[in-house]
């Protein structure tokens, strides 16, 4: 039988080429996680919020022209009394009894209507915002390119929120009630009506889930003032929950100016303190609380994840106590407060406060994250998610760039 030859080649030869191609697999297996890494690092930079703010804002704005103070002007307006003011992405939103625009960030005017009005407000989320006019029947609804829709009302808007589906809460006057509450759905089209026929209501929103409505309503017995919550599901007819605004059964919010959500939690913010509430609707509601403590508020506004407000030491003068507050009514951070404060905004993990002669950033503890001066002509400030704030003058905007 004839020997088989198996041909095993040269060793000294072919080693060389076997770690040349280890070695080739090892050079792109490396190259392969460098560029997942750095693609997480862009990802992070450019999108999250929450992390690398500042060096987020650098490479978006690196060709924007600053002036000394490191501010770019975003936009230019007639300067008119009364003006509200709404931040989309990339456009500003200003609203006054004579005209309604869309501003961008380019110069453009991205759309514009005369108006008669009594007087502007304006609400909004990220994407959406809605003008109207207080006491009178017209809500322009708009994004950052332009009109979305204009509503016209059969009675007189006294207040409008908007959540984050563009669903509306209108407060409206209506003949035979004391008040009434309409939803409007993000096509327009009206969903849900609550009419109170003998209480008075304060105010009213829709929840994030688009699933139920609060609103709060104010009544009189024997000569005093109590606040209630109602809360109803869209799809039904009787109230999940109608309960007096009470902490531990005895202690009255008093009255009502603002109600919102922070962090799936109904935030009512009363004279007296802060209530916190989430319920099913069915079997469990839980409530907190942050009691102003004899002191008074002067200020106070809603960020998704807490609240902020500002109390004065009296009612009257500059002495005051800047607080924020999470969804379980514990303090996340204080700040005490002894000048003149023009306007507080928050979003995202920050805290805007416009003082007379100086704009402050805070974290949501209220450590200070940036200041700038010079601010005499800002008459309001708009907080921004990403850490930057636009300071509203007369008839411009300023964007500060920490």
């Amino acid at each position: 039988m004839d020997k088989m030859d198996f041909q095993q080649g040269n060793p000294q030869e072919d080693r060389p080429k076997r770690v040349a191609k280890k070695k080739r697999r090892k050079w792109l297996y490396l190259v392969l996680v460098t560029l997942v890494v750095l693609a997480g690092v862009a990802v992070a930079l450019l999108w999250d919020a929450t992390a690398f703010d500042g060096l987020r804002r650098s490479l978006i704005y690196a060709r924007a022209e600053k002036d000394e103070t490191g501010c770019v002007t975003l936009y230019r307006y007639a300067a008119e009394k009364d003006s509200c003011f709404a931040l989309l992405e990339g456009s500003l939103v200003r609203g006054s009894t004579q005209s309604v625009e869309v501003l961008g960030e380019d110069g453009t005017v991205r759309y514009s209507a005369d108006v008669k009005w009594r007087k502007a407000a304006a609400c909004a989320n990220e994407k959406t915002a809605a003008v109207y006019d207080v006491g009178g029947t017209d809500i322009f609804v708009l994004n950052a390119q332009g009109l979305v829709r204009h509503m016209q009302l059969s009675g007189e808007i006294i207040a409008c929120t908007i959540n984050e589906k563009d669903m509306l809460a209108v407060t409206v006057n209506k003949s035979g009630y004391k008040a009434s509450v309409e939803v409007y759905d993000a096509a327009g089209e009206k969903t849900f009506a609550f009419h109170s026929s003998d209480r008075f209501l304060m105010s009213a929103a829709v929840d994030r889930s688009g699933k139920l409505m609060a609103a709060v309503t104010m009544s009189q017995t024997e000569g005093e003032f109590l606040s209630s919550l109602v809360i109803y599901e869209l799809t039904g007819t009787e109230p999940l929950l109608d309960a007096a605004m009470r902490v531990d059964g005895a202690y009255d919010l008093g009255g009502v100016y603002d109600l919102g959500t922070v962090n799936k939690h109904w935030c009512a913010v009363g004279e007296d303190g802060l209530l916190f509430l989430i319920t099913d609707g069915k079997t469990k509601t839980t409530t907190s609380f942050y009691g102003f403590e004899g002191t008074y508020l002067r200020r106070c506004c809603l960020s998704d994840d807490f609240a902020v407000v500002l109390l004065g030491r009296h009612k009257a003068g500059m002495q005051a106590r800047l607080v924020s507050v999470d969804e379980e009514g514990q303090v996340l951070g204080e700040a005490d407060v002894e000048r003149e404060v023009l306007s507080v905004s928050a979003a995202g993990r920050y805290v805007a406060v416009l003082y007379s002669d100086e704009l402050v950033i805070y974290d949501s503890t209220l450590q200070v994250c940036a200041r700038l001066s010079h601010v005499s002509s800002a008459k309001q400030v708009l907080m921004r998610a990403d850490g930057s704030a636009v300071l509203v003058g007369a008839d411009s905007t300023k964007l500060y760039l920490p």
